[in-house]
């Protein structure tokens, strides 16, 4: 692990330069502080929770929370970087079950519309009918349900009264 351009080889040493650089750097914006196994670490203070945290910067960030235990947040990340198999076996698991969806759903698009003429004689009927309700309209005029407005100023409520 490289933090601020030097390089520890144990982890307890490791451990416990990341905690005193935790105490140093008390701002919630995340800050670079090395490397560990290829990937760039920043650090910053999560204010909602109220605890340290830890990126792991490749393609994409990985969040790892901290500890006080310099053994324990050592942990934790190695922990986080065991996850990534898993995590792209299941990304690879998603994009091939969209690919499917998405070769079953051109398929579909392909076949009629089962309900097609159903539609289009419901659709002549609902016409037929609105013509024939309009016929015995003779007058389309719009109401105007809204009051009308008067340029006198609105009455003053009590000022003794409660709500």
């Amino acid at each position: 692990m490289t933090l601020k351009g030097v390089t520890y080889k144990e982890k307890a040493d490791a451990g416990e330069m990341l905690l005193a650089i935790c105490k140093e750097n008390p701002l919630s914006q995340p800050i670079a502080i090395g490397s560990y196994r290829g990937f760039q670490m920043e650090i910053y203070y999560d204010t909602v929770n109220a605890h340290y945290c830890l990126n792991l910067c490749g393609m994409r960030k990985h969040k790892v929370e901290l500890g006080v235990d310099a053994l324990g947040n050592l942990t934790r990340i190695e922990n986080e970087i065991a996850k990534f198999p898993a995590r792209l076996e299941a990304a690879k698991t998603r994009k091939e079950e969209t690919i499917a969806q998405l070769e079953t759903a051109k398929e579909e698009v392909k076949k009629p519309f089962a309900f097609e003429n159903e539609l289009k004689e419901k659709t002549e009927r609902l016409n037929a009918l609105n013509i024939e309700l309009n016929l015995n309209e003779k007058d389309n005029a719009v109401i105007d349900d809204e009051p009308e407005q008067s340029d006198e100023p609105a009455e003053k409520k009590s000022e003794d009264r409660e709500r």
